[in-house]
């Protein structure tokens, strides 16, 4: 998969980020394969980890002043590695992209395993250097969030995956986003400093706002968490789309997508459409006698009026003619040519 080539023929790549949103049911993450391809949503994205191969559990707890028991329920929710071949099939199935994070070594080469097409870095791992090389050695497309990393971070990383397209994702880890702190103008300027990457847009606000805007902003890739419970309140549920709100993310960035216009938008001269064609006849003005004269008398500028349709002599051109004599009779309202005139 090229994401250039795709984004070129879709004009956009549309992320349903199922997350653990599962709760650990494989019957749950088909549900929302199926509900996710019926919103027009182009991948769907899960998260692939262990509590043994994301925590040291016993620093972790200690550090954040947690019960020592406060991880055992993680397991409860994540991503089994016997789920890859039927959530792949379900996707072939619904015509939707399979993506998932990978949070471990053993994650990627699971994934390899299965022929995952294309790799997300969640914002946590972006200097995770073994994550990172062993990603690299894929050479497949990489999707990197930029939540938690300084420009610095991001060359780090870019300089790492130098065989992988890569393309990179303005978010806030804040869950939910604060509006003021969702600071979309970071999209444009990524797009500045990482010219030869793809840049996008991974949102963590409540609502569908902040993405329409994200996309007007330059965002390529709008990531979106997704839901097919959306009445629960906790985890990632209360930042997460439900079925019928990301088919009017999906509709709104379509729209989007033909108000901002095709490359001739992007050209240095405007480019009008065939309608406006018509309207340089309708709507622009040529100049008209504002009275009857005859062959022989000199036209002065008390003897013109600009109106319209535009044709015959355009208003622009008035000044070709003031003190030019009629060679010809001309009725006042009636298109003018230069032939009425002597030389």
């Amino acid at each position: 998969m090229k994401l250039k080539e795709f984004i070129k023929k879709n004009g956009y790549f549309l992320i349903a980020e199922a997350g653990c949103n599962h709760e650990g049911s494989l019957d749950n993450a088909i549900q929302m394969v199926r509900e996710a391809s019926k919103t027009k949503a182009h991948a769907i994205k899960f998260q692939s980890f262990t509590k043994d191969t994301l925590f040291a559990t016993e620093e972790y707890t200690k550090t954040l002043s947690l019960d020592k028991n406060a991880l055992d329920a993680v397991d409860n929710i994540t991503f089994k590695k016997e789920w890859y071949k039927p959530l792949i099939e379900e996707c072939k199935k619904n015509n939707i992209i399979f993506m998932s994070t990978p949070f471990s070594l053993e994650a990627v080469d699971d994934m390899e395993h299965n022929d995952v097409a294309i790799y997300k870095i969640a914002s946590c791992d972006i200097d995770n250097l073994p994550l990172l090389e062993r990603l690299a050695k894929t050479k497949k497309p990489i999707i990197i969030s930029t939540g938690l990393a300084l420009n610095k971070d991001i060359k780090g990383a870019l300089s790492i995956l130098k065989r992988n397209e890569v393309a990179l994702l303005h978010c806030s880890v804040q869950y939910p986003t604060p509006l003021e702190f969702a600071r979309l103008n970071r999209i444009k300027v990524l797009r500045k400093i990482f010219k030869k990457n793809i840049i996008g847009y991974s949102d963590h606000t409540i609502g569908i706002e902040a993405p329409k805007i994200a996309f007007t902003l330059g965002a390529k890739i709008i990531e979106k968490h997704f839901t097919i419970t959306p009445e629960k309140k906790e985890g990632d549920h209360i930042i997460s789309l439900s079925p019928d709100e990301m088919k009017a993310l999906s509709y709104s960035l379509d729209g989007i997508k033909d108000m901002l216009g095709d490359a001739t938008s992007l050209k240095k001269e405007h480019i009008l459409s065939e309608q406006e064609k018509k309207e340089l006849v309708f709507a622009k003005r040529a100049i008209y006698l504002t009275h009857n004269m005859e062959s022989g008398m000199i036209v002065n500028e008390n003897d013109l009026i600009a109106l319209r349709p535009n044709v015959g002599i355009s208003a622009k051109d008035y000044k070709s003619i003031i003190g030019k004599k009629l060679k010809v009779n001309k009725n006042a309202y009636t298109a003018l040519s230069l032939k009425d005139f002597e030389k």
